[in-house]
């Protein structure tokens, strides 16, 4: 979703950078992901390689797009809330990567896609893996800014792998619907194309868990 105050340039780039993304992804799938080009993905989206390059630095970045970091201004707005008890932290770095799925919803079968070649490309794997590495140590810094202390420091070492934990274990359970009831109309929870109802369900079990 788009920021209220997102410029016509920055539409575009943002539009561009999906364009290039899916047509990386439908070619891997159609193809498969070893014999697919830079000149392949950028003929399909409709660009240069040299644009190609001005948004990924690579094909598996174009497959694999995500979040490597919080969000500056969401991230902020964490910070600014001030010091508290390691467990309300938790909680609210949880309610934060909910609304940053719900103002950024990713979707569902190209999710499903994007799991699936993981799968099968060993490369890939590691690459999606980098990629929730950086986005654990943003998440990680935020918390250590809230906190006074390091992002290396243990608490906002945990505090972010266990809400990233339970990003990861809604989003599985979400694309894994889409995989064991497709063409059945729906899955757990009515097959909500929207991961967040799943994250919520796992972040209240990992509260529920930590709850003495």
């Amino acid at each position: 979703m788009a920021s209220t105050g997102e410029g016509l340039r920055d539409r575009r780039r943002r539009e561009t950078r999906r364009e290039i993304h899916t047509a990386a992804l439908r070619l891997a799938q159609e193809h498969g992901y070893d014999k697919v080009t830079v000149d392949m993905i950028s003929a399909q989206a409709g660009v240069s390689p040299r644009t190609f390059f001005n948004y990924f630095p690579s094909k598996e970045a174009a497959v694999l797009p995500g979040p490597t970091e919080l969000p500056p201004a969401l991230a902020a707005e964490f910070t600014a809330k001030g010091d508290a008890h390691p467990r309300d932290v938790l909680a609210d770095v949880t309610r934060l990567l909910v609304r940053n799925l719900t103002e950024n919803p990713p979707h569902r079968a190209e999710t499903h896609a994007v799991f699936a070649l993981t799968r099968s490309h060993p490369a890939l794997l590691a690459g999606l893996l980098a990629r929730f590495d950086g986005f654990q140590r943003s998440i990680a810094e935020a918390v250590a800014g809230r906190l006074g202390q390091r992002a290396e420091d243990e608490v906002p070492t945990l505090i972010a792998a266990l809400a990233l934990t339970a990003v990861r274990t809604g989003m599985e359970r979400w694309v894994g619907e889409e995989s064991s009831h497709e063409g059945e109309g729906g899955g757990e929870g009515g097959g909500e194309d929207s991961p967040v109802p799943y994250v919520e369900r796992s972040a209240e079990l990992l509260r529920t868990l930590l709850t003495p």
